[in-house]
């Protein structure tokens, strides 16, 4: 019922629902060509263990080993603070990302696996993929200098190997979908507002205008207003008449 209620009612009051519809449209419209288009692009590397192992033959001798790899799932441990570097605000200063026109994520696909894994948001196509390759580029400078400070020997560095290199960035509609959708909705709120708000006004007219008719009714004998007093053309004056005046008969 409420259904065919609400479809009556906009029947009923089209001119008005009609143009708030259109204007709903036009709103949803800018709000589309409002939004910035964002797009997407990722890249993975992988950490692998030297040829050499922790320590090289000559570094054997010497009792040297790289840290790194002195202890169980050394690469998934030091994946895991190469992608806790990278989410550092400073690190994303100097990559360039400002957080609201570009963002980049750094994960792991499972705690303890060797895969970093960087997906990149940007206004600009190309922004997406640059922002992607600075930070793979990055996270191998990071890892490189650490093990530097460590002193760890060059042979037995870890190395940063590229499964899939930055993809072309593609775009995300859903930021853009989602303004005009709420839009949308608010037209269509704006729609039945207007339409219920005139329902209801032409309605509570139409009640006072009969109870004042009520009312003057009630208030007339029998029910009828009685006609306006009319003056009777019809009645006959009265018309005075000079009386006649005759002479005497002389004598």
């Amino acid at each position: 019922m409420d259904l065919w209620k609400t479809i009556l009612v906009l029947l009923r009051r089209w001119y008005v629902a009609v143009p708030v519809f259109v204007v709903s449209l036009g709103l949803a419209g800018a709000a589309y060509a409002a939004v910035p288009l964002r797009w997407e692009s990722s890249g993975t590397v992988v950490l692998t263990t030297p040829a050499s192992g922790a320590s090289s033959e000559a570094a054997k001798q010497r009792g040297l080993t790289n840290p790194f790899l002195a202890f169980d799932m050394s690469l998934g441990v030091t994946a895991a603070i190469l992608i806790q570097n990278m989410k550092a605000p400073s690190v994303q200063e100097e990559l360039g990302v400002d957080g609201e026109d570009s963002t980049y994520e750094v994960t792991g696909p499972e705690i303890g696996t060797p895969f970093i894994h960087v997906v990149a948001e940007s206004t600009t196509k190309e922004g997406a993929s640059e922002i992607v390759k600075r930070a793979l580029e990055r996270i191998n400078k990071d890892l490189i200098d650490r093990q530097t400070a460590l002193q760890a020997p060059p042979s037995t560095f870890i190395l940063v190997e590229p499964v899939a290199p930055p993809t072309e960035a593609e775009p995300l509609r859903g930021g853009k979908l989602r303004a005009t959708g709420a839009a949308l909705v608010l037209g269509f709120a704006a729609m039945l507002t207007a339409a219920y708000g005139l329902e209801s006004w032409s309605l509570s007219r139409k009640r006072k205008r009969e109870a004042e008719e009520r009312k003057t009714r009630s208030a007339t004998p029998g029910g009828t207003t009685p006609p306006a007093e009319q003056k009777n053309w019809s009645e006959p004056t009265m018309r005075m008449e000079p009386a006649k005046t005759g002479s005497k008969p002389a004598r």
